[in-house]
């Protein structure tokens, strides 16, 4: 939950003391630095981890990664940290996928003349050298089985020069005899994978682009996020509105239940004008797309996400108008907006009626309101963009307006991706959004050397690095994703214990680490500490009911 930045201060402890359920990813980092001259081609091992009475999580279980720097030259706005290098890239040390794609699936620009087959990556997992007075750090993953007994596990993080046994860090791991359900903890709604291939070189609509986009789903999975429905699963539409699934349902029978997906996005209508000149497609559209949700037992994840942040008076009637669509097609069809469920301008009117998920930035975020309505049926979820505060049509802007909010750049603290599923399980929140986990600027931008958005936002849009960079065709992974997903977890420890009969000692002690809406604890490790309650309640309570 903190970064090795290349001049920390070492905190001086020599090993790995970690805790986990079965079905749990825990993590731990260690950073190294040379006090004399540089080192040359240090590589790193890790081992089996066991018992001693025979069970062993094996080292296919555990992920090695390397943290690449990223430079921030210009803050964040909010940010108090001055231009400097920042971890932020996990680059694995060993290829998850094996080797680049074949030659004759790869797309116009990638030959054996590029610059990554003559040089090699630009960033390399292993082998890396070390210089004196500089960390690089290590971040190792353990990712308990399902079937692995409870016990205390032991094993070893070892460093070599060549092939010369450097230093090794112990690792001791403790496996609780609990265990976590698979999949996302809540519903939600994460971007696209558009514009991945040509990242890649690739040519959109290709075998090996499918196939670098499913390792992009498959990144977001792992991570307990909804991934998105792949451009290639989704069947065609026909001019009158029809959906043809035979093509797709197979593969998408099986997308669903193998990524455990429960949020599915409804694509908007692909019709220039679904509301007038398009109407009767679209509503045929609505009715047959929600229809085969149902008929496969999806409907209840289902939504509709046509308009984006309306903030005009012109944009909220279109709200209305096309959530009455929506509803004539079908009443059951959850009609989705970016917008708090208090009005920006009273002039505008109110929207309820019309939206089921109200999905308010951070800082726009009302208790009030949101509790109205969800008296009325309706979900509240929320969602980040840019540095936002809350704003003056704020209900309790006097109070709020000048408090910060959970700020998703590079350059703010690694616990903002974490504490946001505590406050949402505090607030009874259903679901989270952001806006995109690969908005690269396709291809433009060099977010590996470049990661400010708009020139002001360090990291906003993207979770993912393209990892062609890192001699990878797939994802390279965030320390703000790896936060994301903890987050997660913790929130299946709060309703796992929750469901024991627990939901106030689940309260009382998460109201310890985010004590409002607008306040949380800065300190990893109180956090730490209040997870270790909530688990040992957790053993209490399956004790008690064997």
């Amino acid at each position: 939950m903190q970064r090795i930045h290349p001049d920390s201060p070492p905190r001086g402890k020599t090993a790995a003391d970690l805790y986990a359920a079965r079905n749990e990813t825990e993590g731990f980092q260690v950073g190294v630095s040379s006090s004399g001259a540089r080192v040359e081609g240090m590589t790193a091992t890790i081992s089996d981890l066991e018992d001693g009475h025979g069970n062993r999580i094996e080292r296919k279980a555990i992920s090695l990664y390397r943290p690449e720097f990223v430079y921030i030259r210009k803050p964040s706005p909010y940010s108090s940290s001055p231009p400097a290098w920042w971890p932020d890239p996990l680059v694995p040390c060993a290829d998850p996928f094996g080797s680049l794609l074949p030659g004759n699936h790869l797309g116009s620009r990638r030959s054996e003349e590029s610059a990554l087959r003559r040089a090699g990556p630009r960033f390399p997992g292993m082998p890396f050298d070390l210089w004196p007075g500089r960390n690089q750090s290590l971040w190792v993953e353990i990712t308990v089985p399902k079937d692995t007994p409870a016990g205390n596990y032991t094993g070893k993080l070892t460093f070599w020069v060549g092939n010369q046994e450097s230093m090794s860090v112990p690792i001791r791991l403790v496996v609780w005899n609990f265990s976590l359900p698979d999949g996302p903890a809540l519903a939600g709604h994460f971007g696209t994978f558009e514009g991945v291939a040509t990242k890649h070189e690739l040519t959109p609509g290709s075998v090996a682009s499918m196939e670098v986009e499913t390792r992009y789903v498959e990144e977001l999975s792992r991570h307990r996020l909804d991934p998105p429905i792949p451009s290639f699963l989704r069947p065609p539409v026909r001019a009158d509105g029809n959906v043809e699934w035979k093509k797709v349902h197979e593969r998408l029978k099986q997308y669903v239940a193998s990524h455990h997906v429960r949020s599915i996005e409804i694509p908007a209508a692909p019709f220039a004008d679904p509301l007038r000149a398009h109407r009767k497609q679209t509503l045929r559209y609505l009715r047959g797309y929600y229809d085969y949700l149902k008929a496969n037992g999806w409907e209840k994840g289902a939504y509709y996400f046509p308009i984006n942040e309306p903030n005009s008076q012109e944009s909220y009637e279109w709200v209305r108008e096309y959530a009455r669509l929506v509803h004539e097609a079908n009443p059951h069809i959850r009609f989705l907006c970016t917008e708090q469920p208090y009005p920006q301008d009273p002039v505008w009117g109110d929207l309820r009626g019309s939206v089921d998920i109200w999905c308010p930035l951070f800082a726009y975020y009302d208790q009030e309101s949101a509790d109205a309505v969800r008296a009325l049926g309706n979900q509240v979820w929320v969602y980040n963009a840019l540095c936002q505060k809350a704003p003056p049509f704020h209900p309790n802007f006097p109070q709020v307006g000048g408090h910060p909010s959970l700020f998703w750049q590079i350059d703010f603290p690694v616990l903002n991706f974490r504490i946001p599923m505590w406050l949402v399980w505090r607030n009874r929140i259903q679901g989270l959004l952001y806006w995109s986990t690969v908005n690269w600027d396709n291809p433009a931008r060099d977010v590996w050397t470049d990661p400010a958005y708009r020139n002001r936002y360090n990291g906003e849009g993207f979770l993912l690095y393209p990892g062609l960079d890192a001699g990878i065709e797939g994802p390279v992974p965030s320390i703000r994703l790896k936060a994301l997903r903890d987050g997660m977890e913790d929130y299946l420890y709060f309703e796992l214990l929750a469901s024991m009969g627990e939901s106030e000692f689940v309260r009382s002690q998460t109201s310890a680490i985010a004590s409002s809406w607008w306040k949380w604890e800065e300190n990893p490790e109180e956090l730490a500490k209040v997870r270790m309650a909530i688990a040992r309640r957790i053993l209490e309570k399956q004790a008690g009911l064997q």
